[in-house]
């Protein structure tokens, strides 16, 4: 492509054993420290420390915030009808992984 800028992209990849911590995971997630605590208090996500300054995160967390944040931007529901239905979606994916173990 001639004449076109070159971007460089960079990342930070979060694994199951990663943390990381809440000023992290609200630039993730693109939202304020509120929401964060919103998602805590509502408890759909549970950070790893005692007090906000302890706060950390692991991957599974992250995600699971980033889709509760969807959720309720996308189907414009309230922060406790997304962590009803991350529960259902979990619960589904625990019975799939039953069925694969018993071979069905």
């Amino acid at each position: 492509m001639a004449g076109s800028a070159k971007e460089i992209l960079s990342g930070i990849v979060v694994d199951e054993v990663s943390t990381v911590t809440i000023e992290d995971i609200t630039r993730f997630c693109a939202v304020r420290r509120e929401k964060i605590v919103d998602l805590i208090a509502e408890g759909i996500i549970e950070p790893e420390g005692q007090r906000p300054e302890e706060w950390r995160f692991s991957g599974r967390v992250l995600s699971r915030a980033k889709r509760a944040i969807r959720l309720e931007s996308e189907l414009d529901i309230n922060l406790g009808a997304a962590a009803i239905i991350l529960d259902l979606l979990d619960q589904i994916d625990e019975l799939r992984a039953a069925l694969e173990r018993s071979g069905r």
